[in-house]
C-alpha cells in the first residue's frame, strides 16, 4: 500500500488543498488523492478516476470554491494522458484537456490567477518514442487549449513545474538534454501574455548538469527555481536561482548528505522562501527543508522519519511520468543500491 501527495496550494490558514495518488498493490493501479484542509485537520475528499491508473501532481487554487489540480491517467501502465480536474466548492470534476496526437502527455504543474486563467505545464513522448517536448496548456474559463512552447533539447525537454503572477506574467522551469549521454541543463521559458520564450538560465554543475522541478515567483522581477544537479559522479546537489527581473542568477544552497534534491518552493516575498526536498545519508532518505532570508539560504530543522530508498520492485510501481526524466537523486540511489 502507498500513499502520496504531490501538491498543495492554500488560500488562506483554514483553507488549503493537497493532490497525489494512492495505491493498494500491484493488482490494483494508482488512483487519484486530493485532502482538504480546514483549519483543523485534513480530511479526504472524493475525487474522479477517469481511468484505470490516475494520478495528481499539481494543484492550484485561487479561492474556496476554485481550485484546479493536473496529472495523468490512462488504462495502461504507465498512464498517458493528460487529466485535469476542478473544485467548485462542492465536487471535483474532470475537465476536458487535450493530448498532442500520437503521443503520451503528462502534466506535472499548473497556476491559477482566477477562474478564467491557468496555465498548466508537464511533457509529452513523441510516437517514435526516443523525443519528449515541453507541454503548455492553458484555460480561458471556457476550454484548455494547447499553448506553443519551446523545446531545445534534441532528445529530452519536460517543464515541472510554473508560477503565475498575472494573465501576462508566468514562468515555467524544467530541464532537457541533448544526446543520450549528456546532462540535463535547466530549463526555463517565460510568458508575457502572447508568447513563451525560453531564458537563459545558468547551469551551477556544468560537468553534470542540472534541472529545475520548483518555482515561486511573487511578481515580475521575483521568482526562485529550485532542483537539483549531478556533478558528474554519484553526488548530487541541491541547485537554486533567483531572477531579479533582468537576469536568472546561482544561489548557494546547502546539499547534505551524499546527494540532495529540492523539489518545491514557495515565495512569501523577495526575503521570505520556503523549499523543501529530501537527502540520503548513505543510509537512509530524510526530509530537507530550507529557507531564505533575503540573503542566504540555510537548512531548517524539522521533523522526519528516515526511511531506507526504494527497493527495485518499489520503484516499479512509482508513477512513471511519460515526458518526465529521472532526477539526478534518484540516479544516484540507484547506483548505490
Amino acid at each position: 500500500m502507498s500513499n502520496e501527495l504531490d501538491g498543495v496550494s492554500c488560500v488562506s490558514s483554514t483553507n488549503c488543498a493537497a493532490v497525489g495518488s494512492h495505491f493498494s498493490d500491484d493488482a490494483h493501479p494508482s488512483q487519484t488523492l486530493i485532502e482538504s484542509w480546514g483549519g483543523s485537520n485534513w480530511t479526504v475528499v472524493p475525487s474522479p478516476n477517469p481511468g484505470t491508473a490516475s494520478l495528481l501532481y499539481g494543484v492550484s487554487c485561487t479561492s474556496t470554491t476554485n481550485c484546479v489540480a493536473v496529472g495523468s491517467y490512462g488504462n495502461a501502465w504507465p498512464p498517458d494522458r493528460t487529466l485535469v480536474e476542478s473544485w467548485n466548492g462542492s465536487s471535483w470534476t474532470v475537465v476536458p484537456s487535450p493530448n498532442p496526437a500520437g503521443s503520451s502527455a503528462v502534466l506535472e504543474g499548473v497556476s491559477c490567477t482566477s477562474t478564467t486563467n491557468c496555465v498548466a505545464v508537464g511533457g509529452y513522448r513523441i510516437a517514435n518514442g526516443l523525443t519528449d517536448r515541453t507541454l503548455i496548456e492553458s484555460w480561458n474559463g471556457i476550454t484548455w487549449s494547447t499553448a506553443s512552447s519551446l523545446s531545445p533539447g534534441s532528445t529530452y525537454n519536460a517543464l515541472q513545474s510554473v508560477s503565475c503572477t498575472s494573465a501576462t506574467d508566468c514562468t515555467a522551469v524544467g530541464g532537457y538534454r541533448s544526446g543520450d549521454s549528456l546532462p540535463d541543463q535547466t530549463l526555463v521559458e517565460s510568458w508575457n501574455g502572447s508568447t513563451w520564450k525560453v531564458v537563459p538560465s545558468p547551469n551551477p554543475l556544468p560537468s553534470g548538469g542540472g534541472e529545475f522541478t520548483g518555482v515561486s515567483c511573487t511578481s515580475s522581477t521575483n521568482c526562485v527555481a529550485v532542483g537539483g544537479g549531478s556533478d558528474g559522479t554519484y553526488r548530487s546537489t541541491t541547485v537554486t536561482e533567483m531572477w531579479d527581473g533582468a537576469s536568472w542568477r546561482i544561489v548557494p544552497s546547502a546539499s547534505p548528505g551524499v546527494f540532495s534534491i529540492l523539489y518545491g518552493v514557495s515565495c512569501a516575498n523577495a526575503t521570505s522562501c520556503v523549499a523543501v526536498g529530501r537527502y540520503f545519508d548513505g543510509f537512509l532518505l530524510n526530509t530537507l527543508v530550507e529557507t531564505w532570508d533575503g540573503m542566504a539560504w540555510g537548512v531548517t530543522p524539522v521533523p522526519t522519519r528516515p526511511v531506507r530508498p526504494p527497493t527495485s520492485s518499489s520503484a516499479r510501481r512509482a508513477p512513471v511520468r511519460p515526458g518526465a526524466s529521472p532526477s539526478a537523486s534518484v540516479k544516484a540511489v540507484q547506483g548505490m543500491m
